[in-house]
């Protein structure tokens, strides 16, 4: 027996507060199930086809596909410092682009 005041239902859905809320996703389609497959393969695409010429960019240390603060598909372009943001573009063939400091990536080879 529970010490709570409140009613303990065995039917209550407990929801885990890291995940993502996803008001329109049809029934069905929770997290880990991808409801926008086409959308982000378009966002794959736009990433292929510009990563060359983001990396170009003197500080780009690395481009992949992530969100916005809001939730919204976004390309994601990794700095070497913040002096680098002034020279990427806010947006990548319609889509947003974030920018995250990350410092000198070096890749290991084994």
């Amino acid at each position: 027996m529970s010490n709570s005041k409140f009613a303990q239902s065995p039917y209550a859905v407990f929801e885990d507060a890291a995940m993502p809320y996803l008001p329109d996703a049809p029934p069905g389609q929770g997290p880990g199930q991808h409801a926008q497959a086409a959308p982000h393969g378009r966002l794959e695409a736009a990433r292929r086809r510009n990563e060359r010429a983001l990396m170009a960019i003197d500080g780009v240390e690395g481009v992949s596909l992530g969100q916005t603060a809001v939730g919204k598909e976004a390309l994601v372009v990794y700095l070497r410092d913040s002096s680098v943001k002034r020279r990427v573009p806010l947006q990548v063939e319609g889509y947003p682009v974030e920018t995250s400091i990350t410092g000198q990536i070096d890749i290991q080879q084994r």
